[in-house]
């Protein structure tokens, strides 16, 4: 039993997660690993954009709206955080998908011959 997910919680939301990721990577034939390195280059570009443009509305908010930062900054904050907790957790079951099903179970620094 781990003391910071007892019950097997989180484990098994990760577990869902990285299923959903890897269906969905070999329904669009992602199948090397330069293709899957793609993907985690693409959403990370995806993200940073995203970051880029809530700081954005926040500064045009504060020009505009002064009194409104608040509440505006209190969502902007959780959607920076929520954008990070998604790509973090997407390059880590990108990085799994590779590991498991592109180098057939062997760590890529074996696989690499390294």
């Amino acid at each position: 039993m781990k003391l910071n997910d007892p019950f097997g919680r989180l484990e098994r939301r990760h577990q869902v997660g990285y299923e959903t990721v890897r269906d969905s990577l070999n329904r669009n034939n992602i199948d090397t690993v330069e293709g899957a390195r793609t993907i985690i280059k693409d959403t990370k570009k995806r993200a940073l954009k995203l970051v880029v443009t809530a700081i954005a509305a926040g500064l045009l908010t504060y020009l505009l709206l002064p009194k409104a930062l608040l509440v505006v900054g209190g969502l902007i904050v959780l959607a920076v955080a929520w954008v990070i907790a998604w790509t973090i957790n997407g390059e880590r079951y990108i990085n799994r998908y590779i590991e498991e099903e592109l180098s057939g179970g062997r760590k890529e620094t074996d696989a690499a011959g390294t």
